[in-house]
């Protein structure tokens, strides 16, 4: 059976909330905005916010595999009286609309029986997505009419990148998805103002905004850091409003949304299904990642809009989560595996003209194999006996000799794997965490010959 969404009942820390009467509809805030924008953030925030209410929470993803779902997982910490469905490769206003359509009915002839009762639904859609298709779900529909009603449509605005996606030239009759979700917005979120370093650039994006959607108030934010009240319960969605961003809204004959096939992802899962894998088991090396991911934002990062992952390192205890959005990286260690869960790598890359087998080939380059290992260390400048200097203090380098390479002892930080280990002239022992002049050099090089 296909996998359809994640849906996720969560009730918010705090009081409890005062049920609603059954005659009135479930708010339904559609969270949309592009790439990398912030959405999982800010739906993590909600979920972690002392608010006392029952939300249903449907997650959907443009990749193959499913990633924001297991971290919006790891914050709401689902009991065991909660349904989980996953998404997996669609877009909510194309592919994948029906199962939406099918889903909410389910959610309407449940909460008819008694067995179902909600404050409010959130659908996070993919970065790829147009609202207006997902709007019109709640509009021509006469079951999910009676059952829900849309109270807003929130897009995030990554204040960094929006520019140069409000600019891409799509070829005819294919959306620019930016532009649309911002079209289409009751509430604009303008994110990662923190990565905007001058004050007239974000006002010269928000006039930007209003060019494309004058009604929309626009609130500044940085790490998706918002109130609740700023997403839920706005009472924001307006049918004439809408209607003249989208005047098709209502026409339920209306076509799948195009989207410019150049842009697509491409998924490496080490849990799927043997014959569906494209890339070795195991483990990680954390140095060989980072240069690999360094060099693929450094030559490709223009076109690669977004990716992320939770990866498994060798020698770490924790998972490893990235995010990237064009050539801003960032990755740390989390949570620790838990006892049952597989150490498995998953990572999904969503950016144009993208080569699949070239990413599964370079992701198993970075297994922690006895053969990778043994081509690091051939890569490494001086060999065990030689003498060199490390630095050992801001203006102080100190003699010493290589006394093993690809170095690794507990009390390093996890997945850190040094390049040497150096005794020093006294009989300390050291390790150099890269292999580089500003860390160690050779001896000839330290006295100028």
């Amino acid at each position: 059976a296909r996998v359809l969404g994640t849906v996720a009942l969560w009730r918010g820390t705090g009081l409890t909330h005062m049920a609603s009467s059954s005659s009135e509809r479930v708010p339904v805030t559609v969270l949309t905005g592009f790439l990398g924008s912030g959405k999982t953030t800010l739906l993590n925030h909600i979920l972690t916010a002392t608010h006392g209410k029952k939300i249903a929470i449907i997650e959907n993803e443009f990749g193959d595999v499913g990633i924001d779902d297991a971290l919006i997982q790891k914050t709401s910490k689902f009991s065991s009286e909660e349904e989980i469905i996953e998404v997996l490769n669609g877009c909510l206003c194309c592919s994948v609309r029906q199962d939406l359509v099918v889903l909410l009915k389910g959610f309407a002839e449940r909460a008819a029986a008694g067995e179902l009762k909600l404050d409010a639904i959130i659908i996070e859609t993919t970065g790829m997505a147009d609202p207006a298709p997902v709007a019109q779900t709640f509009l021509i529909y006469d079951e999910i009419k009676a059952f829900a009603r849309l109270d807003g449509i929130v897009t995030m605005v990554d204040a960094k990148h929006v520019e140069r996606h409000l600019d891409a030239v799509k070829p005819e009759g294919v959306v620019n998805e930016a532009v649309a979700q911002v079209a289409f917005a009751d509430r604009l979120l303008l994110n990662k103002t923190d990565l905007v370093s001058e004050a007239d650039e974000l006002d010269r994006i928000e006039a930007r905004l209003r060019g494309i959607n004058g009604f929309a108030p626009i609130q500044r934010c940085a790490h998706s850091d918002v109130s609740v009240g700023s997403v839920l319960g706005i009472n924001g969605f307006d049918l004439q409003r809408a209607l003249k961003a989208s005047p098709t809204l209502l026409d339920a004959r209306e076509g799948e949304t195009k989207h410019d096939a150049s842009v697509t992802s491409v998924s490496i899962d080490q849990g799927a299904a043997r014959h569906m894998r494209t890339v070795q088991q195991g483990a990680l090396d954390l140095a060989l990642l980072q240069s690999w991911i360094s060099q693929l934002l450094e030559e490709r990062g223009g076109d690669m809009y977004r990716m992320k992952g939770v990866l498994h390192i060798a020698h770490a205890e924790q998972r490893f989560v990235y995010h990237a959005v064009h050539m801003i990286f960032s990755g740390s260690f989390d949570e620790p595996w838990g006892d049952d869960e597989p150490r498995e790598s998953k990572m999904v890359f969503i950016g144009k003209n993208l080569d699949g087998e070239g990413l599964a080939a370079s992701f198993n380059d970075c297994l922690a194999t006895r053969g990778n290992m043994k081509v690091k260390e051939e890569a490494l400048r001086f060999a065990v006996g030689e003498q060199v200097e490390c630095r050992t203090g801001p203006d102080t380098w100190s003699r010493g000799e290589v006394l093993a390479r690809n170095y690794r002892d507990e009390s390093m930080p996890p997945g850190m794997v040094s390049p040497y280990q150096v005794e020093l002239s006294g009989g300390h022992l050291i390790w150099a965490p890269a292999d580089c002049d500003s860390v160690i050099r050779s001896v000839k090089r330290g006295r100028g010959e």
